[in-house]
């Protein structure tokens, strides 16, 4: 019933609904008449998923609708009736027969009879007028805003859900769940019920990119998801806006507000001072009564659904409401009524609450005070964010008498430390920049390398770019082999240092003989840490871990996993990274640093994770660490991972999304995305262009810098291009050039060290690629090191070589092994590529003409319906078309059909 149309790029986050209103119908047609009921809130996309269910069914089924007016008893009854007959009866043109009382509504139907019968005999005329319709072609009847309807359009409707028989009929019901319960049509016995939450923040993100024609930025939509909680009205409404209200929606949410009897007004503008949710006490207080008059206001607030019951307290139903009551408050009644919500705080220690009421009173000192105690309190509440904010309110009410024991300085300090924290290093930077500005380098040397080295840090982590001022922080103090301010720079300029090893090694010793002369247990770990991993000695690495959690310092318990998940990793052995990684990720979220420090350890348990071929562990954990808005460098190498990782099950457009996400990315840690170029443009069937993307990689100058770990995976990726060249151009010309490219291949490779048994797995699969040869002993290697996709890629090759030398049982053998391997991983294109090993190529395997000619709209992009279109055929029609061509060639997705004819030469002048 439901045909194939293309959904609004607007309408997110409903494919579940869609799917189960298109089965309702299924079930009307197949099984007999059907109920759906639709719940959500206002401006949840009752109607909007309503219309793309109708805009998805075919010209076969008819639709009618009909809406409920807001006048509710006092409207027109059966309002939504006489809109969906007078439809088919004057628009579609139906007129089955005579209907004495309908002819009360519709002359052209007869004359109208008498009274008798009365309100029974109307609703059986109504029920013969549906199905009537309905025996010549399935009919769906959608009622909107039930919760609106008078009486007897509710009392029509119950009769109509339980007396209708013929098959076809789909009622499809909204309401607002909590003021339309409809327990007795939700007793229907082929009913299907609703409910649409709210969009999470992936949502938020899709739909805001639909309606601003480009991906927004992630703290735009990280900002009308918080604002709009979610509502896609809202949503709608905010995408434009700026932190007000936009006067779109202003109307539709004060209605209710504004409709209140004036206590209950007055009580409502008093709560949305508040700024949240607000406890009944502090209400009680601040509204000056207390007992059954003020619960019988509040009564009525939450029955209205304005205010809903929280623990102890009470909030707005939605944020959006307590916004636009606040700003409809006048100037003075806001100053008044923060001031008496200051005064009811004063002396119960919610430095915060007190700080933003005091704030918005205009009470500047009162403000200051609050709001550098509440920072504190923040900090130790692991509230990163809330601490950032607060201290910039510090700065901007600052007065050096206000009686605070700290400097100017000192604040921009403890703000820069917290974005180090929270994960906003840009901001981080800015703070110790102004601090730095300030201070007299030859007066205050220690203050100055203090904040040089914290700037450093900040940067490192935005962009891995603070070598400069750890270096110039090291100028200004005196070379004092036991200054421990000395030695921890030197820790952090060695992080900053690597892949360089030699100037590296050297700083981390120097920061470890610093450690072990003054006994300072956080220079000493950072130079076990760094000569640890650069001897590859685990036992240096665990004695910095003791130190460590005996020190209980947060920052070093998140930065050794990071040491530990790295070397397990050089060393092949995945599942000890992914623990240590995992032990990190679990630290960080217990002390409020999921964002920061848990992204960047979420990068190294998903490497290892697809390195262990446990991709759903994988794509679960980079995902949820993607949509937590972390920096923009770990946000990055999280893409890269996804992208690949995407690219390995065959999604190749969501691969694609994160390739062009981080196409500009400026960052030279960023290496590795020269893999996922390569890998995808092979995918896409541009062997050519992944030559080109190689060449890029050949001479990007981080090259030299990048750990040998990470560039040989990207030296793979190039050979595999190579032989993608091959198999789609055996030409002398393109021969020629595959040998010079594998010269500088092998040249490239040359010039690497070899780090640990997981790069030396890489440097033999990169040399069997460009040999050909040594197959089986890329495959033992990685047997060993237990990565499952390595090894079936190395089987799949080498039963590859093995068919070209003529041995049939070896490249048997080693096909079943890899088959298994790749149906296991779920990695799609790889399992096909096995599956077609030693068949004939598709050109050959029976596509008709008619499926050459819809291969061709495909790889042109073009939708089932637009292929119809073009070949002058029916969707349904071409829908089977594409049906076939995916499964004669092997393929999952549109997108593999299509790369699989750029590389067989299918849709080209000679492949008919």
């Amino acid at each position: 019933m439901v045909a194939e149309r293309v959904v609004s790029p607007r309408f997110v986050g409903r494919a579940e609904e869609l799917a189960a209103l298109a089965a309702a119908l299924d079930t009307a047609v197949e099984q007999g008449p059907a109920v759906a009921l639709v719940a959500g809130e206002a401006g949840i996309g009752k109607s909007r998923l309503l219309a793309e269910f109708a805009r998805t069914l075919g010209p076969e089924v008819r639709v009618v609708a009909g809406a409920c007016a807001e006048l509710g008893s006092d409207g027109l009854p059966y309002a939504p009736f006489v809109t969906v007959l007078r439809r088919l009866i004057r628009v579609e043109g139906i007129l089955p027969g005579p209907y004495r009382q309908l002819a009360r509504w519709f002359p052209e139907l007869g004359e109208a009879g008498g009274g008798e019968g009365g309100k029974h005999r109307l609703f059986e005329e109504v029920l013969s007028l549906i199905e009537r319709v309905a025996a010549d072609q399935p009919l769906v009847v959608l009622i909107e805003d039930l919760h609106w309807a008078d009486a007897a359009t509710r009392e029509l409707l119950s009769f109509l859900a339980r007396n209708v028989t013929q098959a076809g009929v789909l009622l499809v019901i909204t309401h607002r769940p909590v003021e339309t319960p409809l327990s007795e049509l939700s007793r229907h016995p082929r009913v299907t019920t609703l409910r649409l939450e709210r969009l999470d923040r992936e949502d938020v993100g899709r739909q805001l990119a639909a309606i601003l024609g480009d991906e927004p930025d992630v703290a735009v939509a990280r900002r009308v998801h918080e604002r709009s909680e979610g509502n896609p009205l809202f949503v709608e409404a905010l995408a434009h806006a700026g932190e007000r209200t936009p006067d779109s929606l202003r109307d539709l949410l004060l209605h209710g507000p504004r409709s209140l009897p004036g206590p209950a007004r007055e009580l409502t503008r008093l709560a949305s001072a508040a700024g949240g949710r607000v406890s009944h006490r502090l209400l009680a207080q601040v509204a000056g009564q207390d007992g059954p008059d003020l619960d019988t206001l509040l009564r009525e607030l939450v029955d209205r659904g304005l205010l809903v019951t929280t623990g102890d307290g009470y909030d707005f139903r939605h944020a959006l409401i307590r916004q636009a009551v606040y700003e409809d408050l006048l100037p003075g009644e806001r100053a008044r009524l923060h001031t008496r919500y200051a005064d009811a705080l004063r002396d119960v220690g919610a430095h915060a609450e007190l700080a933003a009421h005091a704030y918005a009173a205009g009470n500047r000192r009162q403000a200051l005070s609050a709001a550098y105690l509440a920072a504190d309190q923040a900090h130790g509440s692991y509230a990163y964010e809330e601490q950032v904010r607060l201290l910039d309110q510090v700065l901007e009410l600052w007065d050096p008498h206000a009686g605070l024991d700290v400097d100017r300085i000192d604040i921009l300090t403890r703000a820069a430390e917290a974005c180090m924290l929270s994960g906003d290093y840009a901001r981080g930077i800015d703070y110790a920049t102004t601090g730095l500005s300030a201070i007299d380098e030859r007066r205050e040397p220690e203050r100055a390398a203090q904040l040089l080295e914290l700037r450093g840090r900040l940067r490192h982590r935005l962009n891995a770019n603070g070598v400069a001022d750890w270096e110039r922080a090291l100028e200004l103090l005196p070379a004092d082999p036991g200054s421990i301010q000395r030695g921890r720079l030197l820790g952090v300029l060695a992080m900053g240092l690597l892949p360089e090893l030699g100037k590296a090694r050297e700083a981390f010793e120097e920061a470890l003989a610093v450690g072990l002369r003054t006994g300072d247990p956080t220079v000493t770990i950072r130079g076990l840490l760094g000569v640890g991993s650069m001897t590859g000695d685990l036992g240096l690495l665990a004695q910095a871990r003791t130190l460590a959690e005996r020190l209980d310092s947060h920052d070093l318990l998140m930065t050794i996993p990071m040491y530990e998940a790295t070397m397990y990793t050089r060393t092949g052995d995945q599942e000890r990274a992914i623990e240590a990684a995992r032990d990190g990720m679990r630290h960080a979220r217990r002390y409020g640093l999921g964002r920061s420090r848990g992204a960047e350890l979420a990068r190294y348990a998903g490497h290892a994770l697809i390195l262990a071929g446990r991709w759903d562990e994988a794509a679960a954990i980079l995902r949820e660490s993607i949509t937590e808005d972390p920096p923009p460098l770990s946000r990055q190498i999280l893409l890269v991972l996804d992208g690949y990782l995407s690219l390995l099950r065959g999604d190749v457009a969501a691969a694609a999304d994160a390739a062009a996400a981080v196409e500009h990315a400026d960052s030279g840690s960023l290496f590795p995305r020269h893999q996922l170029f390569c890998l995808l443009a092979v995918a896409q069937g541009n062997p050519e262009q992944a030559d080109r993307l190689l060449e890029r990689a050949l001479a990007d100058p981080e090259f030299t810098r990048v750990y040998s770990s990470d560039a040989r995976p990207v030296l793979v990726a190039g050979a595999l291009a190579q032989r993608a060249r091959l198999d789609h151009d055996t030409g002398d010309d393109v021969r020629g050039q595959v040998a010079e490219r594998h010269a500088e291949l092998t040249t490239a490779d040359a010039t690497l060290g070899v780090d640990g048994p997981f790069d030396r797995a890489w440097q033999i699969m990169l040399h069997a690629l460009i040999e050909d040869t040594g197959w089986d002993e890329a495959a033992a290697a990685w047997r060993e090191l237990r990565q499952p996709y390595e090894l079936a890629l190395s089987l799949y090759h080498g039963a590859r070589a093995a068919l070209a030398a003529g041995d049939k049982p070896g490249a048997t053998t080693r096909r079943r092994q890899a088959a298994r391997l790749a149906e296991d991983l779920g990695a799609a294109p790889l399992a096909r590529e096995i599956a077609l090993l030693g068949r004939p190529r598709p050109a050959q395997d029976g596509l008709t003409e008619r499926e050459h000619q819809v291969l061709r709209l495909i790889t042109e992009g073009l939708s089932n319906r637009q292929i119809a279109s073009q070949l002058h055929i029916s969707p349904s029609t071409a829908g089977v078309h594409v049906s076939h061509i995916l499964t004669k060639l092997g393929a999952v997705t549109r997108t593999e059909a299509a790369a699989i004819a750029f590389r067989e030469g299918l849709t080209g002048p000679f492949s008919s």
